[in-house]
């Protein structure tokens, strides 16, 4: 008798745990998915064909997080005057929110601001690194 409650005890706390590795395992795949950062060409603004998918999965973040708030931050790689940076980095931030807005976002939840070329992420002197810098990030407001 013994042995037969001992099992029952060992096969319950096996079903527990498996219940709650269960909802832990479906919790992280129901996540929302973070928003990520878009890339564009050099001496270009517009969303990049490559870069909408990544702009619809932003959409659908905002969307499912209807409270969320976002800044739109605007870069660009090291080449060309800081003035002029400034203003390619504020048409990025702005085209990009103008996509999320088309895509049904309310423009209220959106502000953007540029960093023309003074945050890099990468800080070589090549294409490879230039078009890592080339990005709008999104960040929570």
């Amino acid at each position: 008798m013994k042995t037969s409650m001992g099992r029952i005890v060992a096969v319950a706390a096996v079903a527990i745990v498996a219940v709650a590795i269960s909802a832990c395992a479906q919790q992280q795949t129901t996540s929302p998915k973070k928003i990520s950062s878009v890339y564009f060409d050099f001496d270009k603004y517009d969303v990049r064909a490559d870069q909408q998918g990544t702009m619809k999965t932003n959409a659908s973040v905002l969307q499912s997080n209807a409270n969320q708030k976002i800044v739109i931050e605007g870069n660009c790689d090291e080449r060309g005057s800081s003035e002029y940076n400034i203003a390619l980095g504020d048409r990025r931030a702005k085209s990009a929110k103008s996509y999320l807005v088309n895509l049904g976002i309310s423009g209220d939840r959106i502000s953007t601001i540029s960093y023309g070329k003074e945050k890099p992420v990468c800080t070589q002197h090549n294409e490879s690194c230039w078009q890592q810098n080339r990005r709008d990030d999104f960040k929570n407001k």
